[in-house]
C-alpha cells in the first residue's frame, strides 16, 4: 500500500466569544461539529456562525477533505496463490475513493479514522482472498479478468468512504515468472528439436544406405580375393609367397619366415622319426612286427603329421633300426625271475635310443626295462567364503600365486590335479579338478553367509570317488588325494558335521578317503581343526593375537609354498609327503 492519507485537514476547538465573522473554508472541505458526548452534526459543510457558537453544545470542530483520490497498491503480504500452490501471482490495484458526501464525513468523523487506506486494503484482500486458486500460475490473464470484474462496482463503507473505479493488473511474482520462462524455453527447444528431426533423421538414412554399399562393395572385394587366392592358403609356402607379394618391401622377413618353417619342419621330422624308432623297436622285440615292414610302416604313420606342418609329407628313409639281442619274431622277453609284473593301470615308457653322430655305427644298447610313469596327487582346496573380505582378498591372491606358479612349471602340472571348493552355508565348485596350465581360468572367491562342514563333507565324498575313477581310467597311478580344509570360523551345525567327516575320511566306508589338512585362524575352534585333520600333525592354529588377514595372507603362501613343493618331489620320482606350518601357525593338537 502506498504513502497514508490523512482526510482530516484540521481539528479545533468551537469558540464560545467569537468576535468578526467565523472563519470560512476551502471549497473541498467540510465542516464536521461535535459533542463532548460524541455526538456529530454536519451543517451541508457550512461553518456555524458566531452567535450559534457562543451557545452551541459542540465543542470540537473538523475540517474534513471531499476530494477524491488516486492510488495504486501492490498486495505484497497477502499474494494470491495458484491452482498447484506452490506458486503465486503479484497483484497491483488502481483504485479511488473519497468521503461519500455530508453524511460520509459525519461517519468518517464519527469512525476516528484519519488515513483511510488500510479500510479499502483490508477490502481488497477480503474480496481477492482464495481468487487465484481457481488459475493455473500461466493464466495470469484470466485471473486479472476476474479481479477487475469484482472491483466493477462502487463500494460504500460505513466510515463514510466510498471506493470505484479500480483497475486490477495481475503477474506472475519472480519466482513463477522464471518457472513459465522454463517452460517456454523447453517448449522452444521442442518445437526446434522436432523441426531439426526430419532433416537429422534424413542424414542418418543416407549415411547409413552409404556404409551399407560400402561393406557390400568390401565384402565383393574381400569375396574375389578369397577366389583367387583359394589354392595359394592351402600350404605355408603360399602363406609366404603371398606375404612377399603383399609387402614387396619386406623380402627379409619372407625369407625369415621360410627359415624358420624349415626349422620346425626338420624339428618335426626329427621327433617323429625318434618316436616312430623306438615304438617299432618295441613292436618288432613283441614279435608283432617284421624287421622288413619297418620302413612302409614309418611312412605311413610319420606321412600325416609332415603334411600338417606344411611339408609334402615325405621323411628320408632310415636304415634298418639296430635292435637288441632279441630277433623281431622271437617271443616277447619275460622279466627277470623275482621281479613283479607292472600291474594294470600303468604305461610302461619306452626310453629312445639316443640319436647321435655314431648312430647306425654298431648295433644299439639293449633298452632297458619298462619305467611307470609317475603316480598321479589329486588336491584339493577347500576355503571358507564367510570370512571378510580383507581375508578373501588374501586367499584369492594366494590362489592366483599358486595358479601362476603351477603354469610356468608344466614337469609339476603333469604329476598334479588341482580343485577348488568354497565353502559357505553350501559348499560350490570354483575349479573342477584339473591339470592346471596357462589357459585354465583361475579359481574366484565369492564372499558368503553361513558355515556348513557337513555341507563341505558331502560335496567332497562322491566328487573324489569320481575324480578318481576318471584319473585311473586314464591310465595313471592315483595317490591318495589330499584336502587342504581352511576355515576361519565355528560351522553353524556345532559338532553335528563330525557323522559326515568319519563317512569321508574313513578307508573302510570310502575307498577314495583323502587326507585333510586343517588350518584355523580368526574365530575357528582349536577342536573342532584338530578334528578336521586326519593326522595330528596335519591340524594347525593361527596364535591368538595373530589378526585374521595376517593369518590369511600365510594361509595363502603356505599353499603355494606347499602343493608346488610337492609337485616337484613327485616330478622328480619322490612320493614323500611332508608339511611345514605356516608362518605364526602351531599345531592344533599343541594349542589345546
Amino acid at each position: 500500500m502506498t504513502e497514508p492519507v490523512s482526510l482530516i485537514h484540521s481539528q479545533t476547538p468551537v469558540p464560545r466569544m467569537a468576535v468578526g465573522p467565523t472563519k470560512a473554508t476551502e471549497p473541498h472541505l467540510a465542516v464536521v461539529y461535535a459533542t463532548a458526548s460524541g455526538e456529530v452534526a454536519c451543517f451541508e459543510g457550512r461553518p456555524m456562525r458566531p452567535s450559534q457558537q457562543m451557545f452551541s453544545r459542540y465543542r470540537t470542530r473538523y475540517e474534513v477533505d471531499m476530494r477524491a483520490y488516486q492510488r495504486s497498491a501492490l498486495l505484497g503480504r497477502n499474494p494470491l496463490i495458484s491452482r498447484d500452490g506452490v506458486h503465486a501471482f503479484e497483484v497491483t490495484v488502481d483504485f479511488a475513493f473519497r468521503v461519500d458526501g455530508w453524511k460520509g464525513a459525519e461517519d468518517f468523523v464519527r469512525s476516528g479514522l484519519r488515513d483511510p487506506l488500510p479500510v479499502v486494503h483490508g477490502h481488497l484482500v477480503s474480496l481477492f482472498h482464495g481468487a487465484g486458486q481457481r488459475f493455473g500460475i500461466e493464466d495470469s490473464f484470466g485471473l486479472q479478468h476476474h479481479l477487475n470484474q469484482l472491483c466493477a462496482q462502487p463500494v460504500a463503507f460505513q466510515e463514510g468512504l466510498k471506493l470505484y473505479g479500480g483497475q486490477v493488473h495481475v503477474r506472475p511474482d519472480a519466482k513463477s515468472l522464471s518457472h513459465l520462462e522454463s517452460l517456454i524455453e523447453a517448449g522452444r527447444r521442442e518445437h526446434l528439436g522436432a523441426a531439426e528431426h526430419i532433416p537429422n533423421r534424413g542424414a542418418v538414412v543416407r549415411q547409413i544406405e552409404i556404409e551399407t554399399i560400402q561393406q557390400q562393395a568390401q565384402i565383393q572385394a574381400t569375396a574375389r580375393q578369397a577366389e583367387a587366392l583359394a589354392d595359394t592358403f592351402t600350404t605355408s609356402d603360399g602363406l609366404i609367397r603371398h606375404y612377399l607379394v603383399t609387402h614387396p618391401h619386406d623380402a627379409a622377413g619372407a625369407f625369415e619366415m621360410r627359415r624358420q618353417l624349415e626349422e620346425a619342419r626338420a624339428a618335426t621330422a626329427e621327433l617323429q622319426n625318434q618316436r616312430a624308432l623306438g615304438l617299432f623297436q618295441v613292436m618288432a622285440e613283441k614279435g608283432l612286427i617284421q624287421a622288413g615292414d619297418l620302413e612302409q610302416m614309418r611312412q605311413q604313420l610319420t606321412g600325416t603329421v609332415g603334411r600338417a606342418t606344411g611339408g609334402d609329407g615325405a621323411f628320408p628313409s632310415l636304415g634298418a633300426p639296430q635292435l637288441t639281442t632279441a630277433r623281431p619274431w622271437d617271443p616277447p622277453q619275460l622279466p627277470p625271475a623275482g621281479q613283479t609284473p607292472a600291474p594294470a593301470g600303468y604305461s610302461p615308457t619306452v626310453v629312445s635310443p639316443t640319436v647321435g653322430p655314431e648312430a647306425g655305427a654298431g648295433p644299439s644298447s639293449p633298452p632297458g626295462p619298462p619305467v611307470r610313469p609317475a603316480p598321479t596327487a589329486l588336491i584339493y582346496l577347500v576355503v571358507d567364503e564367510s570370512l571378510e573380505r580383507a581375508c578373501l582378498d588374501e586367499l584369492q591372491r594366494g590362489l592366483d600365486a599358486l595358479h601362476s606358479a603351477l603354469s610356468d612349471a608344466p614337469d609339476v602340472t603333469r604329476v598334479l590335479r588341482l580343485g577348488v571348493l568354497g565353502m559357505a552355508a553350501t559348499t560350490e565348485q570354483r575349479l573342477s579338478l584339473a591339470e592346471v596350465g596357462p589357459g585354465t581360468r583361475t579359481p574366484l572367491l565369492v564372499g558368503r553367509r553361513g558355515l556348513s562342514y557337513s555341507q563341505a563333507f558331502r560335496t567332497l565324498r562322491p566328487l573324489i570317488g569320481q575324480d578318481v575313477t576318471v584319473v585311473k581310467n586314464d591310465g595313471a597311478q592315483v595317490l591318495r588325494p589330499l584336502v587342504y580344509f581352511l576355515t576361519g570360523a565355528a560351522p553353524d551345525e556345532g559338532t553335528a558335521w563330525t557323522s559326515d567327516h568319519h563317512d569321508l575320511t574313513d578307508t573302510d566306508r570310502n575307498r577314495a578317503a583323502p587326507h585333510v589338512i586343517a588350518l584355523g585362524f580368526g574365530r575357528a575352534e582349536t577342536r573342532a581343526v584338530r578334528a578336521v585333520a586326519t593326522r595330528p600333525e596335519f591340524g594347525f592354529m593361527a596364535a591368538p593375537h595373530q589378526d585374521a588377514a595376517s593369518a590369511a595372507h600365510s594361509c595363502a603362501a603356505f599353499l603355494r609354498d606347499s602343493v608346488v613343493g610337492y609337485g616337484q618331489r613327485l616330478a622328480s620320482g619322490e612320493a614323500n609327503f611332508s608339511l611345514t606350518p605356516p608362518d605364526g601357525f602351531r599345531r592344533a593338537e599343541d594349542a589345546l
